[in-house]
């Protein structure tokens, strides 16, 4: 008698209803017809009267559980489980037997039995049983899942890069990227380890080991969104490098600057946070060059605080602009309206005799510096007729305040 689908031999089961597949894997037919009875109504049972039968269905068809017999004429259940497992190494097998052997059992743990039946089995049991496998392999299919969508954004990640033009840029922000994205995912890879001892030792599923198995899926899946949106906020940045002029709201100009700082190296313990007087303030510039220039500050910030302190970005509406700022664009009108934004930190401060050097092109006070950030950075604000104005003192910290004019 060769494998027959249990229940579509007569009548076709809807699409619409998504059974999980349990095979049942018994050449003796009344154990094999028992359970067939047993759990026609939750599973989609297919049934096969040898082994062979069993491991050749499973290679065309998806199966989420199986009940293999151990001893058959063809071959033993426990071959079936190891052929199973390399088909798909989430079905959940539970083995049947008549007896029960030390080697049998050695043997069906070290291929990954979920458990064991004994014949005559109890009804109640079984469906218990088999009840708390499939919540195992849901659980399993969801980290994997989980895996896989990070998998994807990462992919997605890596053709933004190798798309953008912004090549100096990047390369600035990357390595904070990458840096920023290693701490939740090697959180996701440990928990998946230990999610995947709990699931491999689960004998008897009890209330406290399947709440520990959910709080660590919940945590895959939290530290899965933040390298999401750690991602999207970096393509966007990379994407809009093709981009002109357009209108930027201030609020969000500093959440994403404020997002991608935090990502960088430099960053171990600063306290980073953005204030926007003005929710409707806007500028009308290239995004990529005005976050190029406040994550140069940033930046430039965070070294000076060693990685530890504050640092915050704001933005209003200036009140008034300096008569003589640090720096000047030729066409900057003070008698127009501004958006001044400002980098305030509580780094080390800038001493006075090298207040006045800081925007020389070369100058640098930094072992590995180049002395080029701030001259870059007065190269794009003279582009947009802006000013730069520098407060500083040694030991309180430093405050850059960027003018640029108001979008009309």
């Amino acid at each position: 008698m060769g494998i027959y689908d249990a229940l579509t031999v007569s009548q076709p089961e809807p699409k619409k209803i998504q059974k999980p597949t349990l095979l049942i894997v018994d050449d003796e037919p009344g154990p094999r017809e028992s359970l067939r009875i047993v759990f026609k109504d939750r599973y989609h049972c297919a049934v096969a009267t040898c082994g062979r039968e069993g491991v050749d269905y499973a290679r065309e068809n998806p199966v989420d559980a199986a009940i293999l017999d151990i001893k058959m004429p063809d071959i033993s259940g426990v071959e079936v489980l190891r052929e199973l497992k390399e088909i798909d190494p989430n079905i959940e097998c539970v083995m049947l037997t008549g007896y029960e052997t030390i080697e049998t059992a050695r043997s069906a743990v070290r291929y990954g039995a979920a458990d064991y039946l004994n014949k005559p089995f109890d009804v109640f049991f079984v469906r218990e049983l088999l009840d708390k496998c499939m919540a195992r392999r849901q659980r399993k299919v969801a980290v994997e899942e989980s895996l896989q969508t990070l998998q994807k954004v990462n992919e997605e990640l890596s053709r933004g890069l190798a798309d953008s033009n912004r090549a100096t840029t990047a390369n600035i922000l990357s390595a904070g990227v990458i840096h920023e994205m290693n701490n939740p995912l090697a959180i996701v890879a440990g928990y998946a380890e230990l999610l995947s001892r709990d699931l491999a030792n689960l004998g008897e599923v009890d209330q406290k080991a399947t709440q520990n198995i959910q709080q660590r899926l919940a945590t895959i899946q939290r530290e899965i969104e933040r390298c999401k949106d750690i991602a999207k906020r970096f393509l966007n940045f990379s994407r809009s490098s093709q981009q002109g002029n357009e209108h930027i709201e201030a609020a969000k100009l500093l959440e994403d600057t404020v997002a991608l700082v935090k990502a960088h190296p430099a960053n171990r313990c600063v306290e980073i946070s953005s204030q926007v007087g003005d929710s409707t303030l806007q500028i009308k510039a290239h995004p990529v060059e005005i976050m190029q220039i406040l994550i140069n500050l940033g930046v430039n910030a965070l070294q000076a605080m060693n990685g530890e302190g504050g640092l915050t970005f704001s933005a209003e509406r200036a009140s008034s602009v300096p008569d003589a700022p640090a720096f000047r664009s030729d066409t900057f009108d003070s008698q127009k309206p501004h958006v001044k934004i400002s980098v305030t930190d509580s780094g080390c401060g800038i001493s006075p005799e090298n207040l006045k050097k800081i925007f020389t092109p070369y100058f640098t006070t930094k072992s590995e510096g180049t002395g080029l950030g701030l001259a870059i950075i007065c190269e794009l604000v003279a582009k947009y007729g802006g000013a730069i104005d520098l407060q500083s003192a040694p030991g309180k910290g430093s405050t850059f305040s960027v003018y640029l004019p108001l979008s009309s």
